[in-house]
C-alpha cells in the first residue's frame, strides 16, 4: 500500500485496523474492493479476507448485515462443504449457526429446530448423533444444562426418567444420575426439597455405606449434612452433635473433638497423678490412665489389703495385676516400681471388603521361554461372565472391641471403615446393597474400585464368508481372521489364531493376537490401547499406547508410547518403527542389511499440531486486538448512555469475552502440548543384542545411520545422536 493510498483511507475515516486488513489483502493480490468498505468493521474484513485466501465464494456473507461471528460460521460451512443456505440468515445468531453447521457436517439436519436456544440445539445435535431421544424433554421446556445431564444419563442407559422434574437444576440431575450409575436407591434424595449440594452429601453417604436416614432431612443445610456424614464415616457417635440446634461450624468443632478423643485417650492432667498413702505406699497413674505404678521402700512391712486400699484411694479399679502384687509382697521387687494395673485399648473392627467371583488380575504379559523365545499363546486376555452371574459380594465393616482405663473409664470401640460401592458398567447392585450381578454377558475387568463388563461377541473365525464385523463391545475370535476380513469394535479385539491381510480396529480398547499377523502389505491393525501379537509381518500397526511382539518384519509401526520386541528373535527389520518415548528390541535390522528406519520422539504429526495451535493462538490474539481497538473507539466516540444501547457495541463486548475464553483454552492446550513435547524429547532406543548396518535412526528430527554394534542405548543429545553401552 502506497502512502497516498494509506492517506486516502485515513482521510475517509478508516481505522488503522481496517487499513491493515486492506493492506494484507493487497499484499496477497486479493481484490480488496470486496471488503474495503467503511461499513465493515476490521474483524468483518478479516473474515472476508480469510475466505478469499481460501478461494471461497465470500459474496454469500460479505455483507454488513452479518456480524463477524456469523461470517466465520458461514465461512467454516463453506470450508466443510455443507449447505450454508440452511443457516446463512442474519436473523440466526452465530451460536445457533454453529450448532446447525456442526450438525450438517455430521449428517444431522437441525434446520427445523432453529427456534430453539443455541444450548438446546447443541444438546439435540449430540443426542441425535448418539441416537438418543430427548425431544420430549425439549418440548416439556427443559433447559440446556438440564438436557445435557439427561442426555449423558440416557447415553449410559440409566433409567433417569422416573426421577426427573423440570424444577431440578442440571447439577441436581447429575447427582441423581451419579447415584443411578452406582446402583443406589436415589428415591431417598431425588426430591425437590433438596438442593444439589444436599443431594451430593446423601449420595456420598450412601456410596460409603452409612445410614443416611439420620441426616437426609431438608432442614439440614448441606454443610451440616457433611459434618454428620464425615462423623459416621469415621465411626463416631454423632448423637452428641447431629441435632438441628447446632450450626455446621459447631458440628465441625464437636466432630473434631470426638475424633481426637477416639484417636488418643483424653488426658486428665498434664503431669502424672500421684497419691501418697499409708506405710509410704506410692501409686502413680499415667496421664492417659492406661497404666498405674506402685512403689514402697520396704514391701515386707505392708499387706495386700493396704496395697488394694492405696489403689482404691488412687481410683485404680480395673486391670489390676494380681500376680505382680503378690511378687511385690514377696519382696521380689525390692525398692523398685512395678506396673500394678494396665488398661485395655479399644480396638478398631475389621474394615469392609469385597469378595469377587472372577479373576481380578490377569497376567497379560507374554512368557519368556527357556530357549529365549516369547510365548504369547498362554496369555489369558479375558475373563468372561454370564448375564445374571454373581460377580461380587460386599462384607460390611465390623465393630471393634471396647476398652477401659485403670480408673474404669470405658473406651468405646471403633467400627472399621466401610468401602464405597463399586462403580462401572454392565452390572447391577441388588436391593441388599451388597450383591453385584452381571446384567450382560461379556468380558469383565476390575480397575481399583471400578468394574467394567463389556458386551462380547464370540466367533469361531472371521472371513469374507462371515462378512465384516462391526460391534459395540469386545470381539473374541477363537480361530483365525482370514484375508480381506474386517473387524471393528468399540472394545478389545482378541484373536486366538492367525490374522492374514485383514483389518482390525479397536476404537476404545486393545488388540491381542495370540499367533501373529501376516499382512502381505495390506494388513492393518489400529487400537486406541495396546497392540500385542506373537509377530507382525508386512502390515501397518497403530497403537495409542504400546506395541509388543516377538518380532516385526517389513512393518509400519506407530506407537504413541513405546514398542517392545523381546525374546530370542526380538527383531525389528525392514519398514518403519515409530515410538514417541522408547523402543526396546533384541535386534535392530538384520544380517543382510535390510533398510530399517527407527523413528523416535517428536514426529511430523506432533509438529503439525503444535504449529496449528500456535497459528490459532496468533489468530485469536489478532482478533482480540481488533475487537479491543473497536471497543476503545466506541468509548471515544460515544458516551455511556449512548453506546450501552448500541447493538454493535454490545456484540463487541460479548465477542471480547468469548475470544478471551477461547484464548485461555488454546493456551492450556499449548501448555499440554509443550509437556508432551518435553517428554518426547527424552526418547531413546535400546538394542540388547545386535544393531545391524542398514538401520537408520531419526530421533527428534536428527538423522543417523548406524554401523554394526552390540548391546547399546541410543538417544539424541543436543545436536547429535549419542550411543551408550548398556
Amino acid at each position: 500500500m502506497t502512502k497516498e493510498e494509506r492517506d486516502y483511507y485515513l482521510g475517509a475515516g478508516f481505522t488503522q485496523d481496517q487499513i491493515s486488513e486492506i493492506q494484507e489483502g493487497l499484499e496477497l493480490g486479493l481484490d480488496t474492493s470486496v471488503y474495503a468498505k467503511k461499513e465493515f468493521f476490521a474483524i468483518q474484513m478479516r473474515q472476508i479476507r480469510l475466505g478469499m485466501i481460501e478461494k471461497l465464494p465470500v459474496e454469500v456473507y460479505a455483507s454488513p448485515v452479518y456480524d463477524w461471528f456469523q461470517m466465520e460460521e458461514i465461512r467454516r460451512g463453506l470450508q466443510d462443504g455443507v449447505d450454508i443456505n440452511v443457516y446463512a440468515n442474519p436473523s440466526i445468531s452465530y451460536d445457533k449457526m454453529r450448532q446447525i453447521r456442526l450438525g450438517l457436517k455430521d449428517g444431522v439436519d437441525l434446520s427445523n429446530y432453529q427456534r430453539l436456544d443455541a444450548g438446546v440445539l447443541r444438546e439435540l445435535r449430540k443426542a441425535l448423533l448418539s441416537k438418543i431421544y430427548i425431544v420430549e424433554y425439549i418440548q416439556q421446556g427443559y433447559e440446556a444444562e438440564q438436557l445435557e445431564q439427561i442426555r449423558m444419563a440416557l447415553e449410559k442407559k440409566l433409567n433417569i426418567k422416573p426421577y426427573l422434574h423440570k424444577e431440578f437444576r442440571g447439577v441436581s440431575i447429575h447427582e441423581i444420575a451419579e447415584g443411578l450409575e452406582k446402583g443406589l436407591d436415589v428415591s431417598c434424595y431425588a426430591k425437590l426439597d433438596f438442593s444439589w449440594q444436599q443431594m451430593r452429601e446423601i449420595r456420598l453417604g450412601m456410596e460409603n455405606r452409612i445410614d443416611v436416614a439420620c441426616y437426609a432431612n431438608p432442614l439440614y443445610d448441606w454443610q451440616q449434612m457433611r459434618e454428620i456424614r464425615l462423623g459416621l464415616e469415621n465411626g463416631l457417635d454423632i448423637s452428641s452433635y447431629h441435632t438441628l440446634m447446632y450450626t455446621a461450624a459447631d458440628m465441625h468443632k464437636k466432630r473434631l473433638a470426638l475424633q481426637k478423643t477416639v484417636n488418643t485417650v483424653q488426658d486428665f492432667s498434664v503431669e502424672d497423678i500421684r497419691f501418697e498413702t499409708i506405710h509410704n505406699i506410692s501409686v502413680t497413674v499415667s496421664s492417659d490412665e492406661m497404666e498405674a505404678f506402685l512403689y514402697a521402700p520396704d514391701s515386707s512391712k505392708i499387706t495386700k489389703e493396704q496395697v488394694m486400699k492405696a489403689l482404691s484411694m488412687s481410683h485404680v479399679i480395673k486391670g489390676i495385676q494380681e500376680a505382680e502384687i503378690n511378687k511385690f509382697l514377696q519382696g521380689r521387687f525390692h525398692d523398685k516400681t512395678i506396673v500394678v494395673a494396665k488398661g485395655r485399648p479399644a480396638t478398631e473392627g475389621p474394615d469392609g471388603w469385597y469378595e469377587f467371583f472372577f479373576k481380578t488380575e490377569l497376567d497379560k504379559q507374554p512368557k519368556l521361554l527357556p530357549d529365549g523365545s516369547v510365548d504369547f499363546s498362554q496369555i489369558q486376555w479375558f475373563e468372561f461372565v454370564q448375564e445374571g452371574q454373581r460377580i461380587a459380594l460386599y462384607h460390611g465393616a465390623q465393630m471393634g472391641v471396647g476398652g477401659y482405663t485403670v480408673t474404669g473409664r470405658f473406651l468405646p470401640a471403633r467400627k472399621g471403615r466401610e468401602r464405597s460401592v463399586l462403580t462401572g458398567k454392565g452390572f447391577t447392585l441388588m436391593p441388599d446393597q451388597k450383591t453385584y450381578t452381571a446384567n450382560i454377558s461379556g468380558r469383565i475387568e476390575l480397575h481399583g474400585n471400578k468394574i467394567d463388563i463389556d458386551k462380547t461377541l464370540s466367533l469361531e473365525e472371521v472371513s469374507l464368508a462371515t462378512g465384516n464385523i462391526t460391534f459395540d463391545g469386545s470381539v473374541y475370535v477363537s480361530g483365525n481372521v482370514s484375508v480381506g476380513a474386517v473387524i471393528r469394535a468399540t472394545g478389545d479385539v482378541v484373536v486366538n489364531g492367525y490374522v492374514e491381510s485383514a483389518t482390525i480396529e479397536s476404537l476404545g480398547g486393545s488388540v491381542f493376537i495370540k499367533q501373529g499377523v501376516n499382512g502381505n502389505g495390506v494388513g492393518y491393525i489400529n487400537a486406541s490401547g495396546k497392540v500385542r501379537g506373537k509377530f507382525f509381518e508386512s502390515c501397518k500397526v497403530i497403537s495409542g499406547e504400546e506395541i509388543q511382539a516377538g518380532y516385526c518384519l517389513n512393518c509400519d509401526l506407530h506407537s504413541e508410547d513405546k514398542i517392545i520386541v523381546s525374546g530370542r528373535n526380538g527383531q525389528v527389520a525392514g519398514g518403519i518403527a515409530y515410538a514417541k518415548h522408547y523402543i526396546d528390541m533384541t535386534y535392530a535390522g538384520n544380517k543382510v542389511g535390510l533398510t530399517t528406519l527407527i523413528k523416535l520422539g517428536i514426529n511430523e504429526e506432533i509438529s503439525e499440531t503444535q504449529d496449528d495451535v500456535e497459528a490459532r493462538i496468533a489468530e485469536a490474539d489478532k482478533q482480540l486486538e481488533i475487537l479491543r481497538n473497536a471497543y476503545s473507539d466506541f468509548h471515544v466516540k460515544y458516551p455511556p448512555e449512548v453506546r450501552n444501547t448500541m447493538a454493535m457495541y454490545l456484540k463487541i463486548e460479548s465477542a471480547i469475552f468469548t475470544k478471551e475464553q477461547e484464548m485461555d483454552e488454546l493456551l492450556q492446550h499449548k501448555k499440554a502440548m509443550e509437556q508432551e513435547i518435553a517428554a518426547a524429547k527424552s526418547a531413546y532406543a535400546v538394542i540388547h543384542d545386535t544393531l545391524y548396518d542398514g538401520t537408520v535412526f531419526e530421533i527428534n528430527g536428527k538423522h543417523w545411520e548406524a554401523k554394526q554394534m552390540r548391546n547399546v542405548r541410543i538417544k539424541r543429545v543436543k545436536e547429535r545422536v549419542a550411543v551408550y553401552n548398556n
